[in-house]
């Protein structure tokens, strides 16, 4: 990180030190050097009159293999440092800090503060948690795994499930260069979801931790709009004779289409007892594929739901299930989170337990 960010951010440490009862007491020093040991910045400051020493690692983002990294050095410089009359306590300090490498650093009682104004501090007696919500920049870094491309290249590193694979395996099963997918594996070892073997071009992974994925993702999931709908009501004796009449006629006119939400939940892991709409995604020609079921677009008491598709990113992993073509299950647990519906969470969750087998 650049100095003059680093200074910027003590200037903000300092303010969030203050609102949370403490305060600096000496100009901060820079650069120290203790042996073959270094931190970038040592400072003093007082919490309810008992002093204390922070020793400071800086870095730009800090994911939970950085962290590990950070975590040494500070245990590593603390341990020859000479006496002193102040608490010492390391402290992490950086742009962004991922939800995974917080956790560690918790786990660790190491101390963190970003640039979202987030504050942690543990010590004897000391207790200091401030969470704040992260800054567009923030959210950018952190959820850039989840959108275009990247996004394509994660959902095929789920589908691997616990088999070893490569760079070019991954960029073949998502449809994107050898350059996003290695791009996405580098990103995926930071935070620690991926375990690897080899090196260089034979180097493979492997999904380590697929909840903390499912986690994150949903977490991105919700917070942010739910795709247009577009909703319509066509005529229909029941929901499974109205699904294999869409298959029918998209079958016959080359249009893809994927069901999704409730019907997709229910066709993986049945839960419910009845449903009574469709959510699908239908690739170009739609329109057509429309008229001929005799769609009608209504905004109330419909029974067919349309979400927007694009054909660059869907329908890749969706799977043939009897007589339907449904989203995969990841996807399916995806888009229920993003329904507004009691019943889509209960499914959601009962689809993660069995289907994805991950528990909450």
């Amino acid at each position: 990180m650049e100095e003059s960010v680093a200074f910027d951010m003590l200037s903000e440490l300092t303010a969030s030190l203050t609102e949370a009862g403490g305060e600096i007491t000496s100009e901060p020093m820079s650069e120290s050097q203790m042996g073959n040991s270094h931190a970038d910045f040592l400072i003093d400051a007082r919490f309810f009159d008992a002093p204390l020493k922070l020793v400071v690692e800086v870095k730009r983002s800090a994911f939970p293999r950085d962290v590990r990294e950070a975590i040494w050095q500070l245990k590593k410089y603390i341990a020859v440092m000479p006496p002193c009359n102040s608490r010492v306590l390391p402290l992490l300090m950086a742009d962004t800090i991922s939800p995974g490498a917080r956790a560690l650093l918790r786990e660790e009682k190491i101390g963190y503060f970003d640039r979202s104004g987030s504050l942690y501090l543990s010590a004897d007696n000391l207790f200091v948690l401030v969470e704040k919500p992260a800054s567009k920049q923030q959210a950018r870094s952190l959820n850039n795994l989840f959108v275009g491309s990247r996004a394509k290249a994660l959902h095929a590193v789920w589908t691997f499930k616990d088999q070893w694979f490569g760079v070019h395996e991954l960029a073949e099963r998502a449809s994107v260069s050898p350059t996003t997918a290695s791009q996405v594996l580098i990103e995926l070892e930071r935070r620690e979801w991926v375990s690897s073997k080899g090196a260089g071009p034979s180097k493979e992974r492997i999904l380590s931790n697929p909840r903390a994925l499912l986690d994150e993702w949903s977490s991105y999931v919700a917070s942010i709009k739910p795709k247009p709908l577009r909703s319509y009501y066509m005529r229909m004796t029941n929901i499974d004779e109205a699904i294999r009449e869409i298959d029918r006629i998209c079958d016959e006119t080359g249009v893809r289409y994927e069901i999704s939400g409730l019907m997709a939940g229910q066709i993986h892991a049945p839960h419910l007892s009845k449903i009574s709409q469709i959510h699908c995604r239908i690739d170009h020609g739609g329109e057509s594929l429309l008229r001929k079921l005799g769609a009608k677009a209504v905004k109330e008491g419909w029974n067919l739901g349309v979400i927007d598709s694009n054909p660059r990113h869907d329908f890749l992993f969706r799977q043939r299930v009897g007589h339907v073509w449904v989203t995969d299950p990841l996807q399916t647990y995806l888009d229920l989170l993003q329904l507004d519906s009691g019943r889509s969470k209960e499914l959601a969750d009962h689809l993660r337990l069995t289907k994805l087998a991950v528990p909450e």
